[in-house]
């Protein structure tokens, strides 16, 4: 009889996890189709030019996610389990909505001011760039911090149907913009900027329909030092990716400034188009992974008071990263062969002369997400200042190879010099996970 219950949990759990990964497939899909067809539009719409300027623009946006939001949607994905384990989530929400208050009244502050003064240096269409930039960046920010906390609660329809409809609604809204007025970059952005604030406001509607949120959304007063406790406990732990922030902004954009340094804005629109077309389908396995197994190692791990916790975490981590290297793998040697037809027809003959750089940016992309999975054990062991060191090595070893690869020889220097920062940055985070141990509350082990 008891095996009999045992089974039935075990088919149960299987039967809930299979409707997650429908989920998480339709949502990856809509993005998917519609990250392409954008690519395909725009680039045709824009040119090089103008699609380097959206390029350079969406890049202040994601330093407001490296230095601002991304932290805080860390905050958001790991203390939901934590606090609901604790009996605080009335507290956990409290200091998240203080923490996105002020932060939405300083960002917003420094933007207009920023925006004025390269008015007057640089001209109208770069402060509009600039302004409609960082409104974006505030807006997915706060999109950005629903997604997490959705996501650790597993409303995985919800959050599929919004991560299609955020980018089907960007890129439509773009095209519809930049067809009525003009093919300048500001105006593809104004078209994300719209488009991701009413994914947002849908968002928050939704979120706030769950019962378990909406029981703790407008908690009562809580003791002041309860309150000050946690805002530490947060703060803490968003700290060190607040300072991984330097490393990431680098990794992330510093391909584009360096091009744009050395060849013009027209090379960086090229680049970052056949880059765009390689982080899709590896933006997309990765969100997948991340989405359905981060929750689950998260609730595994819990508040780590026993080795039991930590073991079923790493057991599952350790999983992950073997099925994601075989299917990035598997990626590769089909874009290897088929890499310039795709090219051909997403973009146009222009961009389609360089489509050699599409699998060794996609092997770059897939290096940096496998190490980024790796990292997990020390995120779930609530010590992510651990990876202070091989983000730093990642970003300056890009920074390095990358000015000296792309003056050798170009656009393939440049995603070559990808692959070997990545590659550093898997056995750094390898050396330092090998050096963790975790402390339990009866106990010391090595995980």
């Amino acid at each position: 009889m008891e095996h009999l219950l045992k089974i039935k949990e075990i088919v149960g759990r299987f039967a809930k996890l299979r409707r997650e990964i429908v989920w998480i497939l339709i949502g990856q899909a809509l993005g998917f189709v519609g990250g392409f067809i954008g690519i395909k539009v725009l680039t045709n719409i824009m040119g090089p030019d103008g699609y380097g300027q959206l390029a350079l623009g969406l890049t202040i946006a994601g330093l407001f996610n490296a230095y601002v939001y991304g932290p805080l949607a860390n905050v958001v994905a790991r203390f939901f389990v934590v606090c609901r384990e604790r009996g605080e989530l009335h507290v956990y929400f409290l200091i998240l909505k203080k923490f996105h208050k002020i932060l939405a009244v300083v960002v917003l502050v420094l933007t207009f001011l920023v925006s004025g003064v390269a008015g007057l240096f640089l001209g109208r269409e770069w402060a509009l760039i600039i302004l409609l930039s960082s409104l974006y960046g505030v807006v997915n920010g706060i999109n950005a911090s629903y997604l997490s906390l959705q996501s650790a609660i597993r409303q995985r329809k919800i959050v599929a149907l919004h991560q299609g409809a955020d980018v089907w609604l960007r890129i439509g809204l773009s095209i519809i913009l930049l067809l009525l007025f003009s093919k300048s970059g500001y105006f593809a952005l104004l078209g994300y900027l719209l488009g991701t604030f009413i994914v947002t406001v849908s968002q928050g509607f939704f979120a706030l329909k769950n019962k378990e949120i909406q029981s703790n959304w407008y908690g009562v007063a809580i003791d002041a030092e309860k309150e000050s406790s946690c805002s530490r406990e947060f703060t803490g732990y968003a700290a060190s990716f607040m300072v991984f922030a330097v490393f990431a902004s680098i990794s992330m954009y510093a391909d584009r400034w360096i091009l744009q340094g050395l060849f013009g804005v027209g090379v960086v629109g090229i680049y970052a188009a056949i880059y765009q077309i390689a982080a899709s389908p590896v933006n997309m396995f990765f969100s997948m992974v991340n989405q359905l197994a981060v929750p689950i190692v998260f609730e595994r791990a819990g508040a780590m008071t026993s080795v039991s916790q930590a073991e079923n975490s790493a057991k599952l981590v350790h999983l992950t990263v073997f099925l994601s290297t075989v299917v990035m793998a598997l990626t590769i040697l089909i874009l290897y062969f088929g890499g310039e037809a795709l090219v051909k027809i997403i973009t146009n003959a222009v961009f389609a002369q360089y489509h050699n750089l599409l699998w060794i940016l996609v092997l770059g992309l897939s290096l940096f997400n496998i190490g980024q999975l790796l990292a997990l054990k020390g995120l779930y062991c609530n010590s992510p200042k651990i990876y202070f060191w091989p983000k730093g090595i990642q970003a300056v070893s890009l920074l390095a190879a990358g000015y000296l690869l792309t003056s050798c020889y170009g656009l393939t220097g440049m995603a070559w010099a990808l692959c070997l920062s990545s590659a550093i940055y898997v056995g750094a985070v390898l050396a330092v996970n090998s050096r963790l141990k975790v402390e339990f509350v009866d106990c010391l082990e090595p995980l």
